[in-house]
């Protein structure tokens, strides 16, 4: 049987993933996920790709009214409630994004760790600030047979590929073959899955340190040869949302005729 083994998200985008027991996804995805995101002193999003320890910073958010924790490594936990200031726009994957800048010592204290000028920013509405697409899916399955592919010195777990749900139960790859298809992930949610999910460098770096330590896209690329971007998981965008908890049964493809 098919289950939800992992639910992953990250509160402010690119930050290291928070487990989480039960969630809800609305329809723009897991309403907690990259709920806020991190700007340069030139409005330009700071993310894993740039700078790999930001896996080291962990927050916890809550919304209505919004409250945040933060813990840096080598500085003191800050969390409280969020105040708000200036608004700002930015692209993320193209899109226009609004959202307003939060004041504080927030951006100060994420500024000394990450060693240049920060800003925290509030998305001005949840569901905003994923990558292609707001949820992403991998199969235990899958991660095992890349990790058949690697020598003994290392294992490659699911946190390098951030998948918002991991799925255990299948076929390695199987998830490739729900393309096009809706699936049920618990008793109400629905996602349809829409594309393959194309991997960047954030998959090379250790999840604890965010150092680079091995070239994740090549060996996938190996045994799952193909032209120009390496894949490893998909994506998919809600039909119906619902409440998604550890151990849910996922049923796919549920539009099958089989």
């Amino acid at each position: 049987m098919k289950s939800v083994l992992e639910i992953n998200l990250s509160p402010v985008k690119s930050l290291g993933l928070v487990n989480a027991g039960t969630v809800h996804v609305g329809m723009s995805g897991i309403m907690e996920d990259r709920r806020l995101f991190l700007l340069d002193n030139r409005d330009r999003l700071v993310t894993q790709r740039e700078m790999g320890r930001l896996t080291r910073v962990k927050a916890d958010y809550r919304g209505d009214p919004d409250w945040l924790s933060l813990v840096i490594p080598g500085g003191a936990a800050i969390e409280g409630r969020l105040e708000l200031g200036e608004p700002v726009a930015t692209k993320l994957w193209g899109r226009d994004v609004m959202g307003s800048v939060v004041t504080g010592d927030w951006g100060d204290a994420l500024s000394d760790f990450c060693g240049q000028t920060v800003r925290l920013v509030l998305s001005s509405a949840p569901g905003q600030c994923f990558d292609e697409y707001p949820i992403s899916l991998l199969s235990q399955a899958s991660l095992d047979v890349l990790n058949g592919q690697v020598d003994n010195t290392l294992s490659l777990d699911a946190r390098r590929f951030r998948p918002n749900f991991l799925i255990g139960g299948c076929e390695p790859h199987e998830e490739d073959t729900w393309l096009g298809q809706t699936i049920q992930i618990g008793d109400d949610m629905l996602l349809h899955v829409v594309a393959r999910d194309p991997r960047c460098v954030i998959t090379c770096l250790d999840p604890d340190t965010g150092q680079a330590d091995f070239e994740t896209r090549e060996l996938i690329a190996q045994y799952r040869p193909s032209p120009g971007a390496v894949f490893f998981g998909v994506y998919g965008i809600v039909e119906h949302p619902g409440n998604v908890s550890i151990g849910d049964q996922v049923k796919s493809p549920i539009n099958a005729s089989s």
